[in-house]
């Protein structure tokens, strides 16, 4: 597998991680901001989101959610926004691993199981298809009986937002140590080799 990660990072480009960023927001726009898809289940649950957005809920929380959202708002989270949330997590998760996977080609590691950091939003965007899939369950299954698939969904959700939270910080500080390993190399040539100065 590390194999695998280290030949792959020598085929991603930094364009095409570019590239990957914007079906990211075309998928966070359609979730996010199009008025038929989270603003329209706000609006007919009064307020009430989605279990996606909360680090931790109880099985009562979220049946109070499915309650405020109704059997529109089931049907609307099952046939709109969950597809749409399907699309981002791929498109996301996709994202983070070119970019990690961008990032190990120019950081150049030592070491070979720093290849493995890939995994990071693999694992990430895998929670969370673990998470649509146990919330749409739970959407569909009565309240009574089936609290195990509510405490699923929670565990998930958590566990989603610490793998998202580790693949931005494995970004932000790689880059940063990137940056300071490239700059000290340059700093380091230039004192070896000063300019020629005419006498």
């Amino acid at each position: 597998m590390i194999y695998f990660f280290q030949s792959l990072s020598l085929k991603v480009r930094f364009l095409r991680v570019l590239m990957l960023f914007f079906p990211v927001l075309v998928f966070q726009w359609l979730y996010s901001g199009a008025p038929w898809a989270l603003a329209h289940l706000k609006l007919i649950s009064h307020g009430a989101g989605v279990p996606d957005t909360m680090f931790w809920y109880r099985p009562p929380d979220l049946q109070t959610l499915f309650d405020a959202w109704g059997t529109e708002g089931r049907s609307l989270y099952l046939t709109v926004l969950w597809p749409t949330d399907l699309g981002y997590l791929l498109c996301y998760g996709l994202f983070l691993t070119a970019a990690t996977l961008y990032l190990l080609k120019k950081a150049n590691p030592a070491g070979s199981w720093w290849y493995l950091l890939p995994l990071v939003p693999l694992g990430a965007a895998g929670l969370d298809l673990l998470e649509n899939l146990t919330v749409a369950l739970a959407a569909v299954l009565p309240a009574e009986g089936w609290e195990p698939v509510s405490w699923a969904a929670t565990v998930f959700t958590s566990s989603k937002w610490v793998a998202v939270g580790c693949a931005v910080a494995v970004l932000v500080l790689g880059m940063a140590a990137t940056l300071i390993r490239l700059g000290w190399s340059r700093l380091k040539a230039q004192l070896k080799d000063p300019p020629p100065t005419d006498l």
